[in-house]
């Protein structure tokens, strides 16, 4: 399995601007694995992450550390952007936060599951 980012987040991960993300639903992933980043289901990066964590937290609780490790200047910022993904911002959801590094470009890794 993989992460799989809009287009316009790929250049704040790049940058180390992006160390941090917030999902629904579990992700099949592994601490410890590298995976690629995707930009859709069909369409696969060279780019690598290594998982670093996977935890759960509620929406309301993130710090302004957490958002900047997100992508984003405030707070502000990101809730208007899940509402744009996920059509509401509830601050008691209970979401999966994944925590990684950029691992930069390698054309001859195999994603490993």
């Amino acid at each position: 399995m993989t992460l799989i980012f809009k287009k316009q987040l790929i250049p704040k991960i790049r940058e180390g601007k992006k160390t941090q993300t917030r999902r629904r639903k579990k992700p099949k992933i592994t601490v410890g694995k590298i995976y690629n980043i995707r930009i859709n289901y069909q369409t696969s990066l060279l780019d690598k992450l290594e998982i670093l964590n996977i935890f759960q937290q509620n929406l309301g609780s993130m710090s302004l550390e957490e958002v900047k490790k997100e992508g984003f200047e405030n707070l502000d910022e990101f809730i208007e952007t899940w509402t744009k993904l996920y059509g509401k911002y509830d601050p008691f959801e209970r979401v999966w936060v994944i925590e990684f590094r950029y691992m930069g470009v390698t054309e001859t890794f195999k994603e490993k599951n």
